[in-house]
């Protein structure tokens, strides 16, 4: 059997949504390595300007709630149809297809602080991250954790969901194509030091 992938090189990432538009509302994995500044440091920090380089593989699509009933059901040993979960809120809404079903596009909810950026809604299964400085050097995360804000913490019912700037997505495996940012290669050589 051929499995060949298509690669298509991406010039912005309003290329990158019409692919994600065109895959459709179905829950599927995707692989993803994404190349996004460090923004929760304190100041006085000696890593100014450190970037986050990950390559995860995870699951767009999925639907939140449902993933909540399913574990909190798992957990108490009910049925689904006996858990009731209401979703709280949240900084952005969903892109739509034509007959009303979310995409995993999401954008700003407040109009006024979108700025035309779209975000990759995103559920993480696994990643392997590198910390990248300016110059290129690497900085482990033993070195950077204690400049970092700690993070709240999540009850165990409830699945990690990130949304992802798509300007900071470099390249997105789904349905065997290939979607690469010029860039690509420089958010490659990072995760191979």
């Amino acid at each position: 059997m051929n499995t060949a992938k298509t690669i298509v090189s991406i010039l912005s990432p309003l290329e990158m949504a019409g692919f994600i538009k065109s895959n459709g509302t179905q829950c599927r994995f995707v692989a993803i390595v994404t190349d996004t500044p460090v923004v929760k440091i304190r100041k006085g920090n000696p890593f100014q300007g450190v970037r986050k380089v990950s390559r995860k593989l995870g699951l767009v699509n999925a639907n939140y709630n449902t993933s909540v009933r399913n574990r909190i059901a798992a957990k108490l040993g009910v049925t689904l149809s006996e858990v009731e979960y209401e979703n709280g809120e949240v900084w952005y809404e969903h892109l739509k297809t034509v007959d009303g079903k979310n995409l995993p596009l999401v954008q700003h909810k407040d109009e006024a602080k979108r700025q035309g950026k779209l975000y990759l809604q995103y559920f993480p299964h696994k990643s392997v991250n590198a910390y990248v400085m300016p110059n290129g050097d690497t900085v482990t995360e033993a070195e950077l954790k204690p400049w970092l804000y700690k993070e709240s913490e999540r009850p165990d019912y409830k699945p990690s969901v990130i949304a992802v700037e798509l300007a900071n997505v470099k390249e997105l495996r789904a349905s065997g194509v290939i979607m690469q940012a010029e860039d690509i290669d420089e958010a490659e050589a990072a995760l191979a030091q």
